[in-house]
């Protein structure tokens, strides 16, 4: 069988990717942006 390795590539770094997520999560979240409630605000 052939291998299709490459050796060549950068390793991703998943930890500091979700880090980052959720630093930005938690600043929209001192914002306010993206709040959910459950209640209507119609009634």
């Amino acid at each position: 069988m052939a291998t299709t390795g490459d050796n060549n590539k950068k390793k991703q770094d998943s930890n500091a990717r979700n880090q980052q997520k959720n630093e930005q999560a938690a600043e929209n979240a001192r914002h306010g942006k993206h709040s959910y409630s459950k209640k209507s605000d119609h009634l």
